[in-house]
Order: structure tokens, then sequence, then C-alpha cells
């Protein structure tokens, strides 16, 4: 069986198109989808855009799909693996892009990332408990509900060595 062809490209944000998406300023070359960026794009772009090394590809990524070529939003690591080989993933985008399976593509081209650079052996997401479909996302990667609390679900896949 073949996976699908990739229909979203993911975009490492250097610290100059970090510091634009915090500051909800594009400029002329850049295309952005209505409603981007969210809060949730501009934060982690604004601590990547104050920071004088870049995260490398452990760093936010620009969610822009093929079919329009505009950033809808961003996924990325909250840092690099720590001294057991674990990241931390987000990722989010515009609500009219919603159920078009961005999501999933997204998560799975950070899994990439992950194998690829070798020593991560686990990767953890967390999401809203009414968010099911940020849910189904992590859980189509592969990813295990390893507890709830009263406000999230918290989910984990382990990468095989």
């Amino acid at each position: 069986m073949t996976s699908p062809a990739p229909t979203l490209d993911l975009l490492l944000l250097d610290t100059e198109l970090a510091a634009r998406v915090a500051a909800g300023a594009p400029a002329p070359e850049d295309r952005w989808a209505e409603g981007f960026p969210r809060e949730d794009d501009s934060d982690p772009a604004s601590i990547i855009a104050k920071s004088a090394v870049s995260p490398g590809e452990f760093g936010v990524y620009a969610l822009v799909p093929r079919s329009h070529g505009k950033v809808i939003g961003t996924a990325g690591f909250f840092g690099p693996p720590d001294a057991e080989g674990a990241v931390t993933i987000g990722y989010g985008m515009v609500e009219p892009e919603w159920g078009q399976g961005y999501g999933t593509e997204a998560v799975a081209g950070l899994i990439a990332v992950c194998r690829a650079h070798g020593g991560v052996t686990s990767i953890n997401a967390d999401t809203d408990l009414d968010n099911v479909g940020s849910q189904r996302v992590l859980q189509k990667n592969g990813f295990t509900r390893t507890h709830v609390t009263d406000a999230q679900e918290f989910y984990t896949l382990r990468l095989g060595s």
C-alpha cells in the first residue's frame, strides 16, 4: 500500500518570517489565509523571532496547502529532545481549513522530522477535552492517550529504535 501524495508543505519559520507572524504583519510576498496568524501561531513565532539561535528542525513550521499556497497555520516543537529523547508538539490552523486532512499530514511531517533526526524516543501532545478533531489527528498518527485531566487529554507516540 502506498501513501497518498503530500498535499501540504511544511516550511520552517526563520527569524524574519517568525517576526512577521508574531507581529501579524505580512510582507508583500507572504500569502496568508484569512484569519492567520492565530494567537497560537503568534506566540511560538515570537519566541523564535526573539531568539539569537535558530531552533533548527525542532522549530515551528508554516502549513501551506499545495492547492492554494497560503499559510493556514503552524505546527512544531516546544523545543529539541530532552535528555530522555522526548519532544512535545503542537499544531493548529484557521477554522475554514479544518477537516481536510491537513492536521493529520502536518503531524505526520513532524513525526518524519523526529525519525530523520534520530535520538527521539517519544513524541508528546495534548488537546482540550472538547477538541475531538485534534484527538483524531493524533490517533490517526499512532499516538496513544496516556491520561486525562478535567481540561485536557494527553497523548504519546513511542518511536522504535
